[in-house]
């Protein structure tokens, strides 16, 4: 049975990719049979639909990175605070799990996970249903539908890789009655509807030529190879069923004949224009398509007056990169000075990794131009990092203590630098940066911090070669082929911009190796959590102390005219200002557990995950 819908939310589907849509007619006084026998208004329909991918910055900016090793919560500006504050103290509860899984649509307004999922499968339910006897052609349906089954199988597994098996639905059935009596299917058979839709998907963009921010054939093979690794992982992979492995094996494989390579600068395959050469699916933003509030700016502009800077890279994360040398900079335990590498505590970003600098600003980066909530006025990373600021550089050097006459405060002995008022919070109008480093990687610093206008360079990158090959050496790792997978982490370490030396590494080393080259490339994109679960490697990663700079003082007494910085002196330590994360909960904490409104909707019929 067809069921009628409301089309005025057609309206807003611009947000939903790159291309732009002419609107001819009024949409929201359109039938709904016009719109199923209209090629543009149903093509409209479905950019809708593109809506229900959750984006890589949800639940709240950097995803779910700030419940790992790699990043730390901001609690004062990031707006899943308190969902993050009950997954790292072990609190996590059907009853609160809404705090954490839902995505910001909208300020102040967020959705739960759940629903906002189910939402969207449910227009996809809609179109295959009003699709059955429409009179478009074939050649403008059929990638339609090809599109919409690629969505509704990514939906399935954002759900699934959450909450772990959820009700296959595949009817307009509206999920915010009041009931909704539908038991969860398993994981596996939830696993077995995603791979088919991904294969319907596949064979109805057959031959579709490719338009950039759209789905083709190529993103639903890459996807359907993404299934399938996490398939093979220790999480749904107990008794390390090799077939898996193998599957995932050939379905990656079958990404590496598409023609994709990798594009030689790492840092612009996050600039405009979309580098298509390596990325398989994403999107560019524009003023009207972008995340909510003021943008990716704004959530991780470091520290400057009034932005929501909202989570900050750890120690950890920073002790990732390697030297130049390729040696770590420190030993595993993450204090004790490698000797092998040459690294110097302080002159940390000497001889580093080339991608360090395009993912961590740190004290001394730049000059970086900074362009404030005016649009016009230009300042230097440090200007905006200083209680009091020198920008013209000019005598006198030496800042020594004194009362700062804005605030009352005391400036504590240093100079351009105010990592300790970072940590205190004592500048005026300047969120605190915990662990004194931010992000670089999703920020745009040609524009300016905060501006609903501006045309930010940034895109979105949802699947890019670079994870395949990663992928692919992990997946050669379980099969036992060591010497197969250091030569698909070496073609990432090798990229034209990176050129890093090839990995030796065997066994444990050769993992850690692996995960690390993983977690740097990939950070910010929605990786390490998901990464960390399905390794069943939470115990040690999630459950850590926040290390961070705990102190950072510059020495102007050498310094002479013209000189952009003094000689700076870090201390390193664990951050007390950071979120305590207490001792890992347990195997259950793995999944999340389903909102316990959705179990009572349900009469119970919906089983809630084991420990919880």
């Amino acid at each position: 049975m067809k069921r009628a819908f409301t089309m005025s939310v057609i309206g807003i589907i611009a947000t939903a990719t790159s291309c732009n849509v002419l609107d001819k007619k009024p949409l929201d006084a359109i039938s709904d049979e016009a719109v199923f026998n209209d090629a543009v208004f149903l093509q409209n329909y479905v950019y809708n639909v593109y809506n229900g991918i959750k984006p890589p910055w949800a639940p709240g900016t950097g995803g779910y990175d700030a419940l790992t090793d790699i990043a730390v919560n901001q609690p004062e500006t990031h707006e899943r605070s308190a969902g993050i504050r009950n997954y790292i103290e072990g609190n996590l509860s059907a009853d609160n799990v809404n705090d954490l899984a839902s995505i910001v649509n909208g300020l102040p307004a967020a959705t739960p996970l759940w629903d906002y999922e189910y939402g969207f499968i449910r227009k996809a339910n809609v179109f295959f249903e009003n699709i059955e006897s429409s009179t478009i052609a074939a050649d403008k349906l059929d990638p339609m539908k090809g599109e919409v089954h690629f969505l509704r199988a990514w939906m399935y597994f954002e759900l699934m890789r959450t909450f772990g098996g959820v009700p296959i639905i595949t009817n307009s059935f509206q999920l915010n009655s009041e009931s909704f009596d539908v038991p969860r299917n398993t994981f596996d058979e939830c696993a077995q509807f995603v791979l088919g839709e991904l294969d319907k998907a596949a064979g109805f963009l057959d031959g579709v030529p490719v338009s950039t921010g759209k789905i083709s054939k190529a993103a639903a093979q890459a996807f359907k190879a993404r299934v399938l690794l996490y398939l093979a992982s220790p999480l749904n992979n107990p008794s390390n069923d090799l077939a898996k492995w193998r599957a995932a094996e050939t379905a990656t494989k079958a990404v590496f004949d598409m023609g994709f390579t990798l594009h030689p600068q790492y840092a612009e395959l996050f600039r405009k224009p979309l580098k298509t050469d390596e990325t398989i699916f994403g999107k560019s933003f524009t003023p009207a398509t972008r995340i909510p509030g003021w943008g990716y700016n704004y959530d991780y502009w470091p520290s400057g007056f009034d932005a929501q800077y909202r989570i900050a890279p750890t120690q950890t994360f920073v002790n990732m990169f390697q030297m130049a040398n390729g040696e770590y900079p420190y030993q595993a335990d993450g204090v004790t000075v490698n000797a092998a590498s040459g690294y110097d505590p302080q002159k940390p970003e000497k001889n580093r990794d080339p991608r360090f600098y395009e993912a961590v600003i740190y004290p001394g980066a730049g000059p970086l131009n900074i362009i404030d909530g005016s649009k016009s006025t230009q300042r230097l990373y440090e200007y905006w990092e200083d209680a009091n600021p020198n920008a013209d550089n000019a005598p006198p050097y030496i800042n020594p203590n004194k009362v700062d006459p804005k605030n009352g405060q005391n400036l504590f002995d240093f100079g351009r630098d105010s990592k300790t008022y970072w940590v205190k919070g004592l500048t005026p109008f300047h969120w605190r940066v915990q662990t004194g480093y931010t992000f670089k990687k999703a920020t745009d610093f040609a524009g300016p911090r905060a501006s609903f206008d501006n045309d930010y360079n940034q895109v979105v990158v949802f699947m890019r070669l670079t994870e395949f090959f990663l992928n692919y050496a992990e997946i050669q790792m379980a099969l036992g082929n060591e010497a197969v997978a250091r030569e698909y982490i070496n073609k990432v370490r090798k990229r034209g911009s990176v050129n890093m030396p090839d990995l030796k590494s065997t066994g444990a080393a050769l993992v850690r190796d692996y995960r690390n080259e993983r977690a740097i490339e990939l950070h910010l994109e929605d990786s390490r959590f998901f990464d960390l679960m399905r390794w069943k490697a939470a115990p040690g990663n999630v459950d850590i102390p926040i290390r961070g700079l705990s102190k950072v003082t510059m020495d102007w007494s050498g310094a002479k005219p013209g000189d952009a910085l003094g000689k700076l002196s870090y201390t390193y330590g664990v951050i007390p200002e950071a979120e305590v994360r207490k001792p890992w909960k347990g195997d259950h904490y793995y999944l999340f557990p389903i909102p316990n409104t959705e179990i009572r909707r349900s009469n119970g019929v919906l089983k809630q995950n084991p420990g919880y």
